[in-house]
């Protein structure tokens, strides 16, 4: 009788080496979600580079839907949106009421009313509508006898000239007895500066549909949402980008970043004028309205947590020796004191709370639910002093 080849003997039936081959690649699958899972792990417990706000580019995380165009101010919120907005610091219901503004509709007006106006730092998509700073002051300010709301208006990347023409648009709807508007020093000059020049842009897609933006792989999105191994990799590579000069933002960021440094005392000369203007248009709006102003000026993180200033300055070639951090400030509240406009200077209540609590997000650089507080007593102690 014949022996089998040892080949032949060797060999397995064709559902065992499948079971086989299956094997090794779960264990290889396994160890790699184990090794990826460790490192999202790891990457929690590293403190990213104090420019990661700049450059992680938070407004990526926006709800899609959130806005539609608009021919004379680009942008308005959708009147009905409901949405979760996501990112790496937060997740928070978001909700826009009937009128337009974040909130709950409003309901019969029995007190006293204020419509916040502003960008980003207004309208707060990071933090719950309790703990912003616009819900935080208006507790503040109510009394068992007299109660008053402050409605949220605010819209991300809005301009004073902006504010001012939802203002318009809005009190009569909702009553208003003043208007408090937020500028944020770390852009809001460029704003007021370059919003007539982005009219003509937003003229040439159809009033009321929802605005363009770039499509995102949904892999990408959902790891700029959730992965703070992503998140450290993105700041990563945008800090090459921006020192390699290969990136678009770096002129636009140098130029905002310019003007808290002694070489952009020029630079911040020049974008007065524009921002004067559109202070001067709010201010006249709103006495003739008969209601009362207030601004709060508002820095950004890198001008109260100063660790941030270096590594910010140096990605977009700055000198950080050079910085001059008060100057826009103190511009700003100079203009806004020769207007005859009440100023709020959040600064000096922000570097204080900054001592025991973190007043800005990380990746995302906007105010946490500690910093809207902080704000809203900054702001309750200025209101009560007029």
């Amino acid at each position: 009788m014949s022996t089998p080849s040892p080949s032949i003997a060797g060999r397995l039936p064709a559902h065992r080496r499948l079971r086989r081959i299956l094997g090794r690649l779960a264990l290889a699958a396994g160890g790699l979600v184990a090794g990826v899972a460790l490192a999202e792990i790891g990457a929690r417990l590293i403190h990213p580079a104090g420019n990661a706000d700049l450059l992680f580019n938070a407004p990526d995380t926006t709800p899609r839907g959130l806005y539609l165009v608009d021919h004379e101010l680009l942008l308005v919120p959708a009147p009905g949106f409901s949405a979760v907005s996501r990112g790496l610091d937060h997740r928070v219901p978001l909700r826009i009421n009937s009128v337009g503004v974040r909130g709950p509709e409003p309901g019969e007006k029995r007190g006293e009313r204020w419509l916040a106006i502003g960008d980003s730092f207004t309208l707060a998509t990071q933090v719950a509508e309790a703990d912003t700073f616009e819900q935080r002051l208006a507790a503040l300010l109510s009394a068992p006898d007299a109660r008053v709301e402050v409605f949220n208006a605010g819209v991300d990347g809005y301009s004073t000239w902006q504010a001012t023409g939802r203002y318009t648009r809005l009190d009569g709807t909702l009553q208003a007895d003043g208007a408090l508007l937020t500028f944020f020093l770390g852009n809001d000059l460029q704003d007021n500066e370059r919003f007539p020049m982005l009219l003509p842009d937003a003229r040439r897609h159809p009033e009321g549909v929802p605005i363009p933006r770039p499509t995102t792989a949904p892999w990408t999105a959902w790891l700029t949402r959730n992965s703070y191994l992503y998140a450290h990799y993105r700041v990563w590579n945008r800090a090459r980008a921006l020192r390699g000069g290969r990136d678009p933002f770096r002129q636009q960021w140098r130029d905002e970043l310019s003007i808290f440094t002694t070489g952009g005392r020029g630079r911040l000369q020049g974008l007065l004028p524009s921002t004067r203007r559109a202070l001067q248009q709010l201010r006249d709006r709103v006495q003739r309205a008969g209601d009362r102003l207030m601004v709060a000026v508002a820095p950004p993180a890198f001008v109260v947590d100063r660790e941030r200033v270096a590594p910010t300055f140096e990605v977009v070639g700055l000198d950080p020796a050079t910085a001059d951090l008060d100057a826009p400030g103190a511009a700003v509240l100079s203009t806004l004191s020769a207007l005859h406009i009440p100023a709020c200077d959040l600064t000096p209540a922000l570097r204080a709370g900054a001592r025991t609590d973190r007043m800005y997000l990380t990746y995302d650089g906007h105010w946490t639910p500690q910093g809207h507080a902080v704000v809203a007593e900054a702001l309750a102690t200025c209101m009560e002093r007029r």
